[in-house]
């Protein structure tokens, strides 16, 4: 029943194609696109950071941000997009023998692999944001809402572009959340206990 629903959903989203939204669509789902947001969110943390610390290190605070941003990467594309293979896999929609003739695969790339359950740029982004919401808590509400708003684009655009079921970006929305926090956590832990900066 969920399955169904799931199908219907993606066909409806799917499908619901705009050729002035391709490009934007094929960008957002493009790795390579995250780098500018990365280094712009490392700029506001370390920014925010600076703001609040009265003994400020420059340098450990920018490396600590940066080992941060680098270990979410690390977490979402492999530790947790593997995890998930390994207990969940589902056929990419364009081999879904239901409605592989209705997909609309934006980038002409069916991938003939089990297990895209997980959408890892969904997670990553969303791990991302969730991070910068816990860490900068006063100020920066223009850059807040961009980055939820390309979060949402990003999530949206594996759905768009044929490669991930509506149920699927979910799971990696709520698994970035929550990723989120705990990297804030261990940060913090990192920060205020282990260096003591």
């Amino acid at each position: 029943m969920l399955k169904k629903i799931d199908e219907s959903l993606f066909l409806i989203l799917n499908g619901n194609h705009q050729s002035v939204l391709d490009y934007l669509m094929l960008t957002a789902s493009n790795v390579l696109s995250f780098i500018p947001v990365f280094l712009l969110s490392v700029f506001i943390a370390v920014k925010y950071i600076r703001k609040q610390d009265d003994h400020y290190y420059t340098f450990i605070n920018i490396a600590l941000v940066l080992l941060i941003i680098v270990a979410q990467y690390i977490i979402c594309r492999y530790l947790l997009n593997d995890m998930f293979k390994s207990f969940i896999s589902r056929e990419r929609p364009c081999l879904n023998p239901n409605i592989s003739s209705f997909v609309r695969m934006l980038n002409n790339d069916c991938k003939s692999t089990l297990q895209p359950f997980f959408s890892y740029k969904t997670c990553l982004m969303f791990c991302l944001c969730s991070f910068l919401f816990f860490t900068v808590k006063k100020g920066f509400r223009g850059f807040k809402v961009i980055l939820v708003l390309w979060s949402l684009l990003v999530a949206y655009s594996r759905i768009y572009v044929g490669d991930h079921y509506p149920l699927s970006v979910l799971i990696s929305i709520i698994t970035g959340i929550a990723s989120g926090f705990i990297i804030y956590r261990l940060y913090y832990y990192i920060k205020y206990d282990l260096l003591v900066i």
